[in-house]
């Protein structure tokens, strides 16, 4: 999901949190909802009601103490990560009203440091009578989801050597299939992880010896095979799911925490990296079982934030600092660049859901090359407050969160 520091992703992750419609992850799509850091197809891609949004209508607000975690949308629930009397927590709520069915402590509260809030950082993942959360100080949790009642537990820097981050641990776990995956880094862990998800029982391990990464692994369709990709400082690699078999891989950056944000999948087999200072695009190809990803074009002018880039028709609209740019995605070419000031974003429809870091401010803008146009903004939370969380949307109603409160509201508009 997000903290406030220099240089450190949310993770949305990373991320802390997307692109519209890229065809390896919408072969996949889960149903309606919000189940885990950027949406159904870790790509940002809200479900829309409201063809023609007009304005919001709040349905509930609640203080919080910390923490960066987006807020996980299944059915008539959601579920995020807290910071509350000296821990960290998993809280599940109604989503109608915001009280609360129940928390499950995943360990001491990680304080922040060097400009950087309290509190818990991933996202968790949700399917079916599952979650899945994994904790700043690299404690990794599988719960009930009805009761919360946690039914395993690894602490990944004890029991796999994992090396935390400097500002904690914040990619978020990854649910395909019976397996939960998750990252860990440094040269003594065994890299990539793939969990049992009823079990918590290790069943491979992929690529030791990667850096530290606050990076979330995604899942996509490319070359026509199925793979799992995982970004570190050292590389960028893909495995098979089932087994962990390395596909390709490409050097990174460099740093040993230089990856911010996890990859996206677009359409025609590719792959955008978005790094600290600069972003690259790839091409996978198959020629028999061999893979390679080979480097399209490469620029400054798009940069790791605190949500995702979204992929919508061709282009792609993200923030580099303060601007809110849309960029051809063929070539890395700049249509145009709007100043509004550092923000996180998702994609709805043929809309994008910016949200102000600062000013506590929604702003909804067409998604479209011909230039900025904005549809309207609303306040939604107390300005001031840092907000580095990127919105969680589905159907229209849409869930906010800075670093001293959750807010929900629904989109009301044209249909």
């Amino acid at each position: 999901m997000a903290m406030r520091f220099p240089r450190l992703p949310f993770f949305l992750a990373t991320i802390t949190l997307l692109t519209l419609s890229p065809a390896g992850l919408a072969q996949h799509r889960p149903a309606a909802g919000w189940p885990g850091l950027w949406g159904p197809g870790r790509d940002g891609v809200a479900t829309v009601t409201s063809a023609a949004p007009r304005g919001v209508k709040q349905m509930w607000r609640r203080p919080v103490a910390g923490g960066y975690s987006e807020v996980v949308i299944a059915d008539d629930r959601v579920y995020t990560m807290e910071m509350r009397d000296g821990a960290d927590y998993v809280v599940a709520m109604d989503a109608r009203t915001g009280s609360e069915h129940w928390r499950s402590s995943i360990g001491p509260t990680y304080r922040g440091h060097e400009g950087s809030h309290d509190g818990p950082i991933s996202t968790p993942a949700v399917q079916g009578s599952d979650v899945f959360a994994l904790g700043p100080n690299g404690h990794l949790v599988g719960l009930d989801a009805k009761t919360g009642k946690e039914l395993w537990r690894h602490d990944l820097v004890k029991e796999f050597n994992a090396v935390a981050p400097a500002y904690g641990f914040a990619s978020s776990p990854l649910i395909e299939g019976q397996l939960v995956y998750v990252p860990t880094g440094g040269e003594k862990s065994p890299g990539l992880l793939a969990l049992d998800r009823r079990t918590g029982r290790l069943v491979w391990s992929a690529a030791p010896g990667q850096n530290p990464s606050y990076a979330s692994p995604i899942v996509g369709t490319l070359a026509g095979t199925r793979q799992v990709i995982s970004a570190a400082g050292d590389r960028i690699f893909a495995v098979t799911p089932d087994t962990g078999q390395l596909l390709w891989r490409v050097k990174g950056p460099g740093s040993g925490e230089g990856v911010a944000n996890p990859p996206i999948i677009l359409p025609d087999d590719r792959v955008l990296l978005t790094f600290w200072t600069e972003a690259v695009l790839l091409k996978v190809a198959r020629d028999g079982d061999a893979f390679t990803a080979t480097e399209l074009w490469r620029s400054p002018r798009l940069r790791s934030a605190y949500s995702p880039t979204i992929f919508r028709d061709g282009f792609l609209y993200g923030f580099s600092g303060p601007f809110l740019l849309c960029m051809e995605a063929a070539t890395g070419d700049i249509r145009w660049r709007q100043r509004l000031y550092e923000g996180t974003l998702v994609g709805m429809g043929p809309h994008l859901l910016v949200l102000s870091r600062a000013s506590g401010n929604l702003h909804v803008v067409n998604a479209t090359p011909a230039g900025f146009s904005e549809v309207f903004q609303a306040p939604v939370l107390t300005p001031g407050a840092t907000s580095i969380t990127g919105p969680s949307a589905a159907g229209n109603r849409v869930f906010l969160r800075n670093v001293e409160e959750i807010a929900a509201f629904t989109i009301e508009g044209e249909r």
